[in-house]
């Protein structure tokens, strides 16, 4: 196992062995949304890699959770914005688990960066985890995912990208690349691979936003209240075992804000 994506503990690889169950890599699965999707594909009977980067604990604690449900999990570190880490991390997975089933590309930077302030370290950050990343997951995973063929990939965008935020452009930007992403993917991966994503609308609010930025935000929904990241792993869940002729769509989890 590389030293770019390891194990949380050594030899944990030895008690994973290949199995029939369906395999699912949630990058950023050790907290917040991710870890509502690793939980809610452990419920549907996936065996799980937990991504994680800086989140070691979180990541020991999602997995501990998984197992004492009865689940199966593995959690593995990698620096996604780097190539060699993203090369370990599908090394990791292939050696662990023998095979993928689904991807999902969660993992997301997100922060304030107002117009006529960005500068080009903001830029390459949030370009380099919301779009760079996704795509060479992708790369990395395909040859995984084709070998079983019925493998997926599930995006996790924003809403964001309907409606800017004038404060988040390099973030809104680079979601928007991962949905054209998504409908090429889905393209260059038909027919044995579908490939789809979710647009959440106000999921976990920032901690640093204010009472007036989060109440506008939920006001800003036709359901007048914010979402949960349950409902939105129960919406990735729907699409990694419920639909088989549906590829290339972008479903909105968003309370209808593209609507209001």
């Amino acid at each position: 196992m590389s030293k770019q994506a390891r194990s949380i503990k050594d030899g944990d690889r030895d008690r994973h062995d290949a199995t029939a169950a369906p395999v699912a890599l949630v990058t950023g699965g050790a907290r917040r949304v991710g870890r509502a999707i690793v939980l809610e594909l452990a419920r549907h009977g996936f065996a799980v890699v937990v991504h994680y980067h800086e989140s070691r604990d979180e990541a020991a604690l999602t997995v501990r959770d998984v197992e004492a449900s009865g689940g199966r999990a593995l959690a593995l570190r990698a620096d996604l914005r780097r190539r060699a880490e993203l090369e370990g991390l599908f090394g990791s997975v292939a050696e662990a688990w023998g095979r993928l089933d689904l991807l999902v590309n969660n993992a997301s930077s997100f922060f304030a960066t107002p117009f006529g302030t960005v500068d080009e370290a903001q830029w390459d950050e949030l370009l380099a985890t919301n779009l760079k990343a996704p795509f060479f997951a992708a790369q990395l995973a395909a040859p995984l995912l084709q070998a079983g063929g019925r493998g997926q990939i599930v995006n996790v965008l924003d809403a964001a990208i309907g409606r800017p935020w004038r404060s988040y452009l390099p973030y809104v930007a680079a979601k928007a690349g991962l949905e054209a992403l998504t409908r090429g993917l889905a393209r260059a991966l038909a027919p044995a691979v579908r490939v789809n994503a979710v647009a959440p609308g106000p999921v976990l609010l920032p901690e640093e936003m204010a009472p007036a930025e989060r109440a506008k935000a939920i006001d800003a929904t036709l359901l007048k209240r914010a979402g949960t990241p349950e409902a939105l792993a129960r919406t990735v869940a729907f699409l990694a075992t419920g639909p088989d002729y549906l590829t290339g769509a972008v479903i909105p989890v968003d309370g209808g804000r593209a609507l209001a």
